[in-house]
């Protein structure tokens, strides 16, 4: 089954319109305040241009297309609209989705990542580090043994599959010897998705998305593993951020992303088993990052869980005025504001350094948005 890329984007304003209309070059009609907010639909590989449909006369606006591109565009917003109400594991089990946005906790077993290398290399306190995510909130813990960094940081060298495997295999059976919380390999390289879905592992996190390593995907259909399939420009992290150009900034990433769906499926994967990430960071702009953030929902018309995973990152530390030499912790601010962006946006899930600050932050978007209309309890009437 070949996935669509055909996509959905909201336009709440004429400001967000004119900005989707650019990257396409077509010059959009002349529409009333009343007319907003209205979609814009993309059908890739098609010679006709994006659609605008304004969402309070949709269903006329839509009888008048051409019958080929009605049903297109019919199938896109369905599959916008449908909020995947879980993710499947290994051995049978689920990441429930259903809620709110859900927190993926970061452990780097590794001397050299960006944010936290060498504070966890030792196996007994990741799995303490592991466990402190899991009592804070985080849905999943992801586990990696190799750093991935843009070449900005200083060039992160790749390491032996033997060595990644003894980095991450004690920490995923400690964490399986004291937790049956859901756990993900951060890893491209298939030996080391198969040992860490021996070891106890769930999900498999491959930031090449399939293509690093031929026998990964052969891995994941021995195992009926899960994947979350990010996007990376090129195949090798030392190099990604040489060329952060695109034809379209949301539309390429989401091509590769769903030829990398598809190849999974037709290979035998269930949908329901795949996840997909925009790689922010990994062969973007700090610009085309901001870009990606604000139009997120457009990638769920893939139909697939949106994962993302902003957190601390250098564009975050730039935008949010953090000195280079101030201490990862002090992008939380910035984090948490790119995390309600995910979160407005639908996407599934995060992937954070910070858990308890981000559960927390997440709860009260939740508590504030959920609140009853009307007068507060307890408010005296007058």
């Amino acid at each position: 089954m070949a996935v669509s890329a055909d996509l959905v984007f909201a336009a709440p304003g004429p400001d967000s319109l004119t900005e989707i209309a650019s990257w396409d070059a077509f010059r959009p009609a002349t529409l009333s305040a009343s007319e907003f907010p209205v979609d814009v639909v993309r059908f890739e590989g098609s010679h006709s241009p994006p659609v605008v449909l304004s969402r309070a006369r949709r269903t006329e606006s839509l009888k008048a297309l051409p019958a080929g591109l009605r049903e297109r565009a019919l199938r896109a917003f369905e599959r916008s609209e449908r909020r995947p109400a879980f993710l499947r594991l290994a051995r049978g089990r689920r990441l429930d989705l259903s809620s709110s946005l859900s927190v993926m906790g970061v452990v780097n077993v590794t001397p050299d990542s960006f944010s936290d290398g060498g504070l966890y290399l030792d196996p007994g306190r990741a799995i303490a580090r592991a466990l402190e995510m899991f009592d804070a909130g985080a849905a999943i813990v992801d586990v990696g043994g190799e750093s991935t960094r843009p070449a900005a940081y200083g060039e992160a060298m790749p390491i032996p599959e033997e060595e990644e495997i003894a980095r991450v295999l004690p920490v995923i059976r400690g964490i399986r010897r004291a937790s049956d919380r859901p756990v993900s390999i951060d890893t491209r390289k298939a030996a080391v998705a198969r040992a860490a879905l021996a070891a106890g592992a769930d999900l498999v996190n491959d930031v090449s998305a399939l293509r690093y390593d031929p026998e990964m995907l052969r891995v994941l259909l021995e195992e009926n593993a899960p994947a979350v399939l990010m996007h990376m420009r090129g195949n090798d992290p030392r190099t990604m951020q040489a060329d952060t150009s695109y034809s379209h900034p949301v539309a390429d990433v989401a091509s590769e992303l769903a030829a990398a769906a598809s190849k999974a499926i037709e290979a035998g994967m269930a949908a329901e088993s795949i996840a997909i990430d925009p790689g922010l960071g990994f062969g973007k702009s700090p610009e085309g990052n901001l870009v990606l953030l604000r139009h997120l929902a457009a990638l769920r018309t893939l139909g697939f869980p949106v994962v993302v995973g902003a957190s601390r990152k250098g564009f975050v530390r730039r935008f949010s005025g953090v000195d280079d030499e101030s201490p990862a912790a002090d992008r939380l601010p910035g984090s948490l504001a790119a995390l309600a962006a995910a979160r407005h946006s639908g996407t599934a899930v995060a992937r954070v350094h910070d858990v308890e600050d981000s559960v927390r932050f997440v709860r009260m978007l939740d508590a504030i948005e959920s609140a009853p209309a009307g007068r507060p309890a307890g408010a005296a009437a007058r």
